[in-house]
């Protein structure tokens, strides 16, 4: 009953190096949706579905559809353990979907140094109202209530996972720091089965806190943005 407005699109193969991506329409990358309206996701919201007289300006079912899918995408981009995660492959639907493109590093593999536990910046933060709104407290509460429900189904996640250990998933297969085994190993303990469903909520909070005040990846899109520009 957790209607976290996922976003998947088709992949079709269609040689060992080679295949076919759906077309997600009227999708925009984080940096363009920056870049062209002042810094803002509210901003754009406003300029793609505006609605006078509701509290900021935007349909309300875009917000809903926006705080419930950056939830989501934070809950599965950590326990995947997503890497490489800029401002270019952060996508927004006019309809207010977030989602992720781009999964060339997985299972806690990043090019960049420090990365967080997962991608939350201050402007999709703002994109919420801000961190005193109470949309931003849905979705604390929606991001902890996913967590612990897939936690719940975490043997069926690594169960997959081990009989996908011979596909020959880059990441999986032939992770530089670890065999698969290794690498499942270190996708159980970011389940965190250890704990509570008490202990798991607090334990994931914390990781929204230290992704939205960390540095290092603010100093990696500037590093991006530089060297996307003199390409």
């Amino acid at each position: 009953s957790l209607d976290l407005c996922i976003t998947p699109y088709s992949i079709i193969a269609t040689s060992p190096s080679s295949g076919m991506i759906e077309f997600v329409e009227q999708s925009v990358p984080l940096s363009a949706i920056l870049a062209n309206h002042n810094n803002s996701v509210l901003q754009f919201f406003r300029s793609v579905a505006p609605q006078k007289g509701t509290k900021y300006g935007v349909r309300p079912d875009v917000i809903s559809s926006y705080v419930r899918s950056v939830a989501g995408g934070c809950v599965l981009t950590y326990l995947m353990g997503v890497g490489d995660r800029h401002l270019d492959n952060l996508m927004i639907t006019k309809t207010g979907r977030f989602f992720h493109i781009d999964f060339g590093f997985l299972f806690g593999r990043d090019p960049k140094p420090l990365p967080p536990a997962f991608r939350l910046t201050r402007e999709m933060v703002e994109g919420m109202g801000g961190s005193e709104s109470a949309e931003y407290r849905q979705f604390c509460s929606l991001a902890c209530q996913a967590f612990n429900a897939l936690r719940k189904s975490a043997g069926l996640v690594l169960n997959l996972l081990h009989l996908m250990s011979d596909a020959g998933i880059e990441d999986l297969s032939n992770n530089p720091s670890a065999d698969a085994d290794g690498v499942i190993a270190k996708v159980e303990e970011r389940f965190r089965l250890d704990l509570t469903d008490e202990q798991a909520e607090r334990f994931f909070l914390t990781l929204i806190n230290d992704s939205l005040s960390a540095l290092a990846p603010r100093l990696m899109d500037v590093f991006h943005s530089i060297a996307v520009a003199r390409r």
